[in-house]
């Protein structure tokens, strides 16, 4: 088994931040489960690199939970678990590619029930931390860029016991450069809503100077700064000409594309639940591609 060489770029993004302290969050994503009586259980996934991660994930992770008038009602307080706390593979396209072996990304997940009644505009749930990689491409000063996580639980869905959808499979975390991308961002409702999947700008909201708010800040959050041109939603991982923009199956949520920049990129897809012709919950999962040469067994 022998590795090609990775650019000077690609090392950055695995070492070179290392010392800087920030969680480098690499993604992630809330959802909901409608159980009861008003009482809803809220899931936050949060992923972050092993090696550059500092602090750890955070415990507790704050929710803050807000009203349509972006008034905060309440937070809730969610301990970290350390059983909860798994690497994942760096799946790649091809039995025969081989992936860096310091490409690693941990992922944790929080959970807690609260207790939403009827409230007239539903209800905006946020988690928010900073910040991301320094050697993110396609932003502009990512290392300044933080992440929000959220869902809104509409009035609808709260009056019909709606629960959210839930991605089947989290992306692979390395891909090659010039090597298509197919992949099955699909979800899965409990309730047999109807999907429509879209490519979605991420979230920002925090900055190193309050990198960790508890409670989370009030809406309105704003997408993360795009460094455009070249990057933007419709054209979020090649920074060269040429390439195959991603796109996304608005039925099936099949994810397609040929990257051909090699560094790091930060992705957003949403999956939106119909019913009866109705828009009642969406989810907005924010991940991070990086992008090399990958090695030949």
């Amino acid at each position: 088994m022998q590795y090609l060489k990775i650019t000077l770029a690609c090392l950055l993004c695995f070492f070179g931040a290392a010392t800087l302290k920030a969680t480098h969050i690499v993604g992630g994503e809330m959802t909901y489960t409608c159980l009861g009586d008003n009482d809803y259980e809220i899931t936050l996934t949060v992923f972050r690199d092993c090696f550059n991660g500092e602090p750890p994930f955070d415990d507790p992770a704050a929710i803050g939970i807000f009203n349509a008038n972006n008034v905060l009602l309440n937070f809730e307080l969610i301990n970290f678990d350390p059983m909860i706390n798994d690497t994942l593979d760096p799946i790649l396209s091809n039995d025969c590619f081989v992936a860096p072996p310091d490409v690693c990304v941990h992922r944790t997940i929080y959970t807690t029930v609260v207790n939403l009644p009827p409230i007239a505009g539903g209800y905006q749930l946020a988690y928010q931390r900073c910040c991301r990689n320094v050697t993110i491409a396609n932003l502009v000063e990512p290392l300044d860029v933080g992440a929000t996580f959220g869902v809104t639980i509409s009035e609808s869905a709260l009056d019909e016991c709606d629960s959210s959808p839930v991605y089947d499979f989290y992306p692979p975390i390395y891909i090659c450069v010039n090597e298509p991308i197919n992949f099955p961002h699909s979800a899965t409702d409990l309730d047999g809503d109807s999907l429509v999947y879209k490519l979605c700008a991420p979230l920002s909201g925090v900055t190193p100077d309050n990198p960790l708010p508890q409670p989370p800040n009030n809406p309105p959050y704003p997408e993360v700064p795009w460094l455009s041109p070249p990057y933007g939603v419709d054209n979020m991982l090649n920074g060269l000409p040429g390439g195959q923009p991603l796109t996304i199956n608005p039925e099936t949520g099949f994810l397609t594309g040929t990257p051909n920049t090699i560094g790091q990129f930060v992705v957003g897809v949403c999956a939106e639940a119909y019913r009866n012709g109705e828009l009642i919950a969406t989810i907005r999962r924010d991940f991070q591609y990086n992008v090399g040469i990958c090695g030949v067994a």
